[in-house]
């Protein structure tokens, strides 16, 4: 029988595949070990999966190269801004957006996916709590994020993909901050309880004024590079990124603090502030 170090995952556009312990070796060069709590932002974005294995297989093979870390708590966004999409929320059966991976996860033996129609998460291992009994602000208090926050040993890794595109836990330091072109809007909605009741209920989400644009400056995943607070490790055609959650946090901050409009394409007061949503095919925090 083949070592499961040497199946490999990927391969890469030059040719040069990635095995699975080129995964591993990475996770842990990035310190995605040196955690109790890690959460994931994933994408499949290192190559081209190896055909002779089956994407069920393949999504197994991720799953226990992570495991592998022996962090004793995973925890997938699971998002499905169902309430913003018009849609009930099955805690069961509403699949995510956030990536094939992710959705693998949140179906396996075990896991525990939160109460939230817009912004849920789903945690493999120990520490379930963190999605348990959250509260009605999907990035604000007693969200997972604030959860997570209050935590002494939390990593956020991102698994084939970049700050510049997922960085959600942005949006957490904005409420935090309570930043001037975001605000809190409700949304209403009926939830499909994992007994398979019913009931209807409303959720916040710190939106964006209509006219403002979020930006993340390749910059800041720069500065965080050159500081060291962000670790990088490239794999295939992709890359690997973790950093402390208290150092996500901090820095952000520090960023915001320094100017309001660091996370911005224009200053926020370009344009008149209108609280106008937009519904339907919302896969991020708008």
């Amino acid at each position: 029988m083949k070592d499961k170090n040497d199946i490999i995952l990927f391969n890469s556009s030059c040719g040069d595949p990635v095995k699975y312990i080129d995964l591993v070796d990475a996770l842990k060069k990035v310190g995605a070990d040196k955690c109790d709590i890690l959460m994931l932002h994933t994408e499949l974005s290192f190559g081209l999966p190896n055909k002779d294995i089956k994407r069920k297989d393949i999504l197994q093979l991720l799953i226990d190269a992570i495991k592998e870390l022996n962090v004793k708590t995973l925890l997938f966004p699971t998002f499905t801004f169902s309430f913003s999409n018009r849609q009930e929320y099955d805690v069961k059966n509403s699949r995510t957006s956030m990536g094939a991976l992710n959705e693998f996860a949140r179906k396996m033996p075990g896991a525990l996916r939160s109460i939230d129609p817009q912004m849920s998460f789903t945690v493999i291992g120990e520490d379930k709590d963190i999605v348990r009994d959250t509260g009605k602000e999907c990035v604000g208090k007693n969200s997972t994020f604030d959860k997570i926050h209050d935590k002494e040993n939390v990593n956020i890794l991102f698994f084939g993909t970049k700050l510049e595109q997922c960085f959600t836990h942005q949006h957490y330091v904005e409420w935090a901050l309570n930043v001037p072109y975001r605000y809190n809007m409700d949304f209403t909605g009926e939830i499909i309880a994992a007994d398979g009741s019913r009931y209807e209920d409303t959720y916040s989400i710190f939106v964006k004024y209509r006219d403002v644009i979020p930006f993340t400056p390749p910059e800041f995943t720069d500065s965080l590079l050159n500081e060291g607070v962000l670790k990088k490790e490239t794999l295939g055609d992709s890359a690997l990124y973790c950093f402390k959650e208290k150092d996500a946090y901090n820095e952000t901050k520090s960023w915001i603090e320094r100017d309001v409009n660091a996370f911005l394409a224009e200053p926020y007061d370009t344009r008149p502030l209108v609280k106008e949503y937009s519904y339907g095919n919302v896969t991020t925090v708008q």
